[in-house]
């Protein structure tokens, strides 16, 4: 009888450590199917939706020059270095400065470098600023702004000279169509969320000059 009890014991210990077994097992393959769809849908997105390279020299070569939005901004690459300007629109439109007023603002620049080129990813990750996403078309994707490449040279500001002394003031949202509301938001967040993320890093915007 006592035999028949340990016998009991032992198979029923060693029933329920094959369970415990089964049931890791079974959460192993459960992360293991997770991880892989993960990657599996990483991969289809970063197909789908940008461009990627062959290698950072590949990546690095492409992505030099001007690139820029409907919206009176640009991002510049020069070898690893970044510049990203947002224009007062009223130093570079004589009709919206006649219309809105001439801003006494300057230009707001910011400067950046290259920590990695992530050609793999189509992501160029920056020192401070939020990554540039290449999209498929090989334009940047910075917050939710397209920066289209543009062999363009950069605006020049018109002299005020030229403008009416008593031009408007009157606010843009007034006058704006819908798509140019929503360029001048796009606008707007982007800036905000740029000069949130200098604060944090520390930088100081530059104005037109470079001061």
């Amino acid at each position: 009888m006592d035999n028949d009890r340990r016998d009991a014991r032992t198979w029923a210990q060693e029933w329920s450590i094959r369970q415990r077994n089964l049931r890791i097992i079974k959460v192993l393959a459960i992360i293991a199917i997770i991880i892989a769809l993960y990657f599996v849908i990483h991969f289809i997105t970063v197909t789908a939706t940008r461009t990627t390279f062959h290698s950072v020299e590949e990546m690095r070569a492409a992505m030099q020059g001007r690139y820029e939005t409907d919206y009176c901004e640009d991002i510049e690459i020069i070898g690893d270095d970044v510049t990203l300007t947002y224009y007062e629109i009223s130093h570079y439109d004589p009709d919206y400065a006649e219309k809105y007023g001439y801003s006494e603002y300057d230009d707001s620049v910011y400067e950046d470098s290259v920590e990695k080129w992530d050609y793999r990813n189509g992501v160029i990750k920056c020192r401070w600023m939020d990554d540039l996403i290449i999209d498929k078309q090989g334009n940047i994707r910075y917050y939710n702004q397209t920066f289209v490449k543009t062999d363009a040279d950069k605006p020049v500001p018109f002299d005020r000279s030229i403008l009416d002394q008593d031009s408007s003031t009157e606010e843009p949202e007034d006058y704006l169509t819908e798509d140019e509301l929503n360029a001048l938001d796009a606008s707007k967040d982007s800036l905000d969320q740029t000069e949130e993320a200098a604060e944090d890093a520390g930088v100081v915007a530059a104005d037109a000059n470079g001061a």
